[in-house]
């Protein structure tokens, strides 16, 4: 029998199969997969160890699709990151439990973080902080993908809390908005942060 021309299997063929399942079904498990991909279980295992692989495979494919942010300014390397991460997890929104609770092991994925690593270090921020500030940028992005819920509101609530009240009736559920505030307060956080290790030293 004739090999196919384009291979069934490829690790950007089941990274990109993981995502469409995922979004779908809120999980990704092997049988399902191979189904998805016209293929069977045992094909899956030749290129991939398990379900941390292919769950590894996608969180690598989504940092692909976001580019690396290649800036020399920090500021400029933590505002891209957040919202390329920012972007990506609403858009994938169900696969973010299944990425928290995989150790991040692969070096594609890592490599996305470390022009803002480098940023960070010509920034001058200590190299104990650089770890904790990613981790930041990750759980604001995380936080924006999730969204609030639909404020509660009802006449004795707007009685009983005017300020609550009025921040209900301001509030836009708008992600762009969210996201450039939260770009705003965590590069205004670092840059404060940043001058007060400068005034220590």
């Amino acid at each position: 029998m004739a090999r196919p021309k384009v291979p069934l299997l490829s690790a950007e063929i089941i990274a990109d199969g993981a995502l469409a399942l995922v979004d779908t079904t809120g999980d990704i498990q092997m049988v399902q997969l191979a189904k998805s991909l016209g293929v069977a279980p045992s094909s899956l295992y030749g290129h991939v160890g398990g379900r941390g692989d292919v769950i590894d495979l996608a969180r690598r494919r989504m940092l692909e699709q976001m580019g690396t942010p290649d800036a020399h300014d920090w500021r400029e390397a933590v505002s891209t990151l957040l919202r390329g991460l920012a972007g990506l997890y609403i858009k994938h929104r169900r696969i973010l439990p299944l990425i928290f609770d995989t150790k991040f092991a692969d070096e594609r994925s890592i490599a996305a973080y470390e022009p803002v690593f480098a940023a960070l270090i010509r920034g001058g921020f200590p190299f104990d902080q650089l770890l904790p500030i990613i981790g930041m940028i990750e759980f604001q992005a995380f936080g924006l993908a999730q969204r609030l819920p639909a404020p509660t509101m009802s006449d004795a609530i707007r009685d009983a809390l005017p300020a609550y009240a009025v921040s209900v009736d301001n509030w836009r559920d708008d992600c762009d908005v969210a996201t450039e505030l939260a770009v705003s307060v965590l590069v205004g956080g670092l840059e404060k942060l940043r001058t007060k290790s400068d005034r220590g030293s």
